[in-house]
């Protein structure tokens, strides 16, 4: 029965998705209106397995339609064609086809690290704005397999930029859509709205520009054509030969991003430099190269490949595509020579529109190749060559181009490069070896257990004037795989000779600089808007932690620097890493100097950098301490609401001291509890995503924890203000006080300057402290924080204007409890000598980890650490003598008989009884 059940209810589902699939094409629009003209209709039959040239998930490029979709030339935009039927007629070169289009755009940033980039997705606030970013229609239609057309109609949905729904009519138009493609066959198309101009629901033209795949004729590869890449320099260069069976699972068969072009030195425009047929005057700096399609043809692997030119102003801003600076071509792999060997052609386009494109000149020649050997001067896993087989009379005709990856360094799936040292004579000259010292009980990393990658602070004579990146290249002659970490690396660890200390290694590092544009390096060591890339190798001590290397930069050519100088290598690079159990702060010093003469044109002066190292061990014992923290804060603030709740006791067993506390007093403490809630309100519901620590992630306990800190805080608030509250109706309800006003008055004239002036103080001895800390990544310390950490500062004196009212008031009776002014002072002066703990046993860090002695919200150092406790206690004892002898017993023998201090008439213990009947 129960099986019947379930049986029916799939059927049932499914014929209603069935007729859902079927009812989505019910109200399209006409086909007859739109693309009768076009491509005649015909009743379709049984499904076909027909050349359709668009696979299941075909992909494209548009341009246009900024009615419904974000974008412009800064964002990536691409088309998905997905068909889901293909239909013959009565016809048989017609077919009927129903398929969906989805258009997609992502505004895409590429950051060129060292020589590579990397695409980074932007996020936009507001959910219309995510819904712009993609927008899909079904459509139903006809292809005529003769004349090479299809035309659909159909419908789909989007949003306004105001975020409003829109259902959306359209036609798509497709040309040169043939069963058999060639180097020539380029699909262009548009998709326009059906929908009147001044409708909402009306966007500007789309068009449309595809690769065709399937049956595919190679045309390009001739005996003549093979004939112009026998000849060359790099014909002559070994690289790796790949394994036939999984040439198309290969890199080659996807995108390599993030080729360096290299032009001849004489290219100072655009003019004969660049196969582009348009260009704007700017010479093109990165290549990429994108695979098509992959396949064995007659034992020859082939390969359909795009290839993109960008010009400097878009290094940073991946645009979107533009056929004019396009290439489209034909490859094979000459395995004989490591090679691949392509045969390139100008894409032909309109300014504005990508229908009717058509491909134009074929001359332009390519070919790339992997190296099987690096070193400090030939980084690049991936170079290559571009030329022209035209005369240089020709106008086509452009220099020969070389380009490489250089910074980079991954090969994928490919084996990877052995590394040669050549400067190591030269680093025993430039890093002399010191002594083997005694073992002192410290630890360095070693280069295979830790990742040494990390970015830097690039300062000269105390001012910074750029920041960086490095990371290992190569250790021993084994180079990274991924570029990054060796410990990440699923490599065997090959095998090192160490000296006799057991602690010396062979490593290379890659170095990236990025000078402040208005800075004086821009004409010495950055001879260009682009970074510095440093290539270096040496010898790093695991026992000492030092890292010595010589450097070699890439140099750009100008009237200053002679063309013969292509590269620098008069550099020396010295890192000082800190050590494993470093309590003192976990920070990287180093240097790059130039050993040229001061008078040499390469000349340039000595750049500090800085750096914080981030160990597993140190983040262990952080999140260690980070437990620890947490309990302790939840003790404190239990403790702090036990004495304030043992004070309002004390206060209902003698109600006549209630008028006396101080106000100044009570409304610092109740505000100490108040701000933090505030500040940090959203704790109390959720985590802030944008709070998120990224060294050591986010802990679901540490948020839970967090908030039940929250909790006990505003419990400790609420028992405070009532405390506060008490005491100022216990003053307004008896016109008796008077003099108590008059005294708070007068405490108040004392206390108020007295915090002003220590305001002043404590912040200048504050900012003079913070001068003399290494700070890597640069803080704003704005006045809240610093007002901030003077409210910890006055917190931690919570007595003063007790004790100050006391004098004025003259009284003697015990108007604070033991426990509360003992025990709220433990409270606050504890978290100043775990601070002295915590400076002599951990790691000193600037990223927000601190839950217990935030150093941004009170004074800490061990001059503070020391005074202040100091300073509570002494403040503790008075109020203990003015309540046990007298407020007058801290003052000279000459002030006690002093009229200023008389004693002032409070209300009698029956009156005052009255008032607290609410306790």
């Amino acid at each position: 029965m129960v099986m019947d059940y379930l049986l029916s209810t799939l059927l049932f589902l499914l014929a209603m998705s069935s007729f859902n699939h079927v009812s989505s094409f019910d109200s399209l629009p006409p086909y007859k209106d739109h693309c009768g003209s076009i491509v005649p209709e015909s009743t379709a039959a049984e499904l076909t397995r027909n050349s359709f040239p668009f696979d299941d998930h075909h992909t494209g490029y548009f341009t246009g339609g900024d009615g419904i979709i974000d974008g412009g030339t800064s964002s990536y935009q691409y088309l998905t064609l997905q068909p889901f039927s293909i239909r013959a007629t009565e016809f048989s070169d017609l077919f009927k086809v129903e398929a969906s289009v989805s258009l997609a755009t992502s505004i895409t940033y590429y950051y060129a690290v060292g020589n590579f980039s990397y695409g980074d997705r932007l996020r936009h606030g507001g959910q219309h704005r995510y819904r712009r970013r993609h927008v899909s229609f079904k459509l139903e239609g006809f292809w005529s397999e003769s004349s090479g057309k299809v035309c659909m109609v159909g419908t789909g949905s989007g949003y306004s930029k105001e975020g409003k729904h829109l259902n959306l009519d359209v036609v798509f138009k497709l040309d040169n859509v043939f069963n058999v493609s060639t180097i020539t066959t380029l699909v262009s198309g548009s998709l326009v709205s059906l929908s009147f101009q001044n409708d909402e629901s009306y966007f500007e033209p789309i068009s449309v520009l595809m690769f065709p795949k399937g049956n595919y004729n190679y045309t390009l590869d001739s005996t003549e054509v093979a004939n112009e890449f026998s000849s060359g320099t790099d014909a002559a260069k070994g690289g790796f030969s790949l394994n036939s069976l999984s040439f198309c699972s290969r890199p080659l068969s996807r995108e390599i991003k993030g080729l360096q072009l290299e032009f001849s030195p004489e290219c100072t425009s655009s003019k004969n430099c660049t196969p582009l047929s348009e260009s704007s005057g700017q010479l093109p700096y990165l290549m990429s190269l994108k695979g098509i399609e992959c396949s064995l043809d007659n034992n020859k692997h082939r390969l359909r490949v795009m290839v993109r030119l960008l010009n400097s102003s878009d290094y940073w801003v991946g645009q979107s595509f533009n056929p004019k600076n396009t290439l489209v071509g034909e490859g094979w792999w000459d395995e004989k020579k490591g090679k691949l060997c392509v045969v390139a052609c100008k894409i032909m386009a309109k300014a504005s529109s990508l229908a009717g494109s058509h491909v134009g000149d074929c001359s332009i020649r390519l070919t790339l190749r992997f190296t099987s050997t690096l070193s400090i001067k030939s980084t690049s896993t991936i170079v290559g060559q571009i030329w022209t087989n035209k005369s240089t009379h020709d106008t086509s005709y452009f220099k020969k181009i070389a380009f490489k990856n250089g910074e980079d360094g991954r090969l994928g799936s490919f084996q990877a490069p052995k590394y040669e040292y050549s400067q190591l004579e030269k680093v025993k000259k430039s890093c002399p070896t010191q002594k083997p010292m005694k073992n002192k009980g410290k630890r360095y990393p070693d280069v295979y257990s830790y990742d040494l990658r990390f970015d830097m602070a690039v300062s000269e004579s105390n001012k910074r004037v750029a920041w960086g990146n490095s990371y290992p290249f190569a250790i021993g002659d084994e180079v990274s795989s991924s570029g990054n970490s060796f410990s990440n690396t699923s490599v065997d660890v090959p095998e090192v000779k160490l000296n006799s200390t057991g602690g010396l290694f062979n490593i290379s590092y890659k170095i990236s600089l990025w000078f402040n544009s208005t800075n004086v390096f821009k004409s010495l060591l950055n001879q260009s808007s682009l970074p510095v890339m440093i290539s270096a190798e040496g010898v790093y001590d695991a026992g000492a932690g030092t890292l010595c290397m010589v450097g070699c930069r890439g140099l750009i050519s100008n009237s200053l620097i002679p063309t013969a100088h292509s590269v620098d290598c008069e550099i020396v690079v010295k890192f000082q890493l800190p050590p494993l159990d470093a309590k003192n702060g976990i920070f990287i010093k180093g240097s790059i100097e130039s050993t040229r003469k001061n008078s040499d044109l390469l000349y340039f002066k000595t750049l500090e950098l800085s750096s914080a190292a981030f160990y597993i061990e140190t983040a262990e014992k952080v999140v260690w301490r980070m437990d620890m923290e947490t309990i302790m804060v939840l003790i404190s603030t239990t403790l702090a609401c036990v004495f304030v709740g043992l004070q309002i006791y004390h206060v209902k067993k003698h109600p006549n001291v209630l008028p006396l506390l101080s106000l100044v007093m009570m409304t610092m403490l109740t505000l100490g509890h108040m701000v933090p809630l505030v500040v940090n309100f959203e704790a109390l519901l959720a985590q802030n995503p944008n709070k998120k620590n990224f060294v050591f992630g986010t802990v679901g306990w540490l948020e839970v924890n967090e908030i039940a800190v929250r909790l006990i805080t505003m419990v400790a608030f609420l028992l405070q203000f009532r405390l506060l509250q008490l005491t100022w109706s216990s003053r307004k309800s008896d016109e008796s006080n008077k003099g108590l006003w008059l005294a708070e008055r007068k405490a108040s004239c004392v206390t108020l300057p007295l915090y002003a002036a220590g305001l002043l103080i404590a912040l200048l001895l504050k900012s003079k402290r913070d001068g003399d800390i290494l700070v890597i990544t640069p803080v704003n310390h704005s006045s809240w924080e610093n007002l901030k950490s003077y409210g910890g500062l006055v917190l931690d004196g919570f007595l003063l204007p007790q004790i100050i009212l006391n004098l004025f008031s003259n009284m003697r009776e015990n108007v604070l409890s033991c426990s509360f002014y003992f025990g709220t002072t433990f409270v606050r002066l504890l978290p100043h000598a775990y601070d002295l703990y915590r400076t002599h046993n951990y790691a000193q860090l600037d990223n927000g980890s601190y839950i217990y002695a935030d150093p941004s919200a009170d004074f800490y150092s061990t001059s503070w650490d020391i005074v202040i406790p100091l300073g509570g206690i002494a403040f503790a004892i008075i109020i203990f003598l003015q309540q046990r002898f007298g407020a007058h017993c801290v003052l000279p023998q000459k002030l006690k008989g002093s009229k200023v201090y008389e004693k002032v008439p409070v209300l009698a213990e029956s009156e005052a009884e009255v008032e607290t009947t609410n306790l």
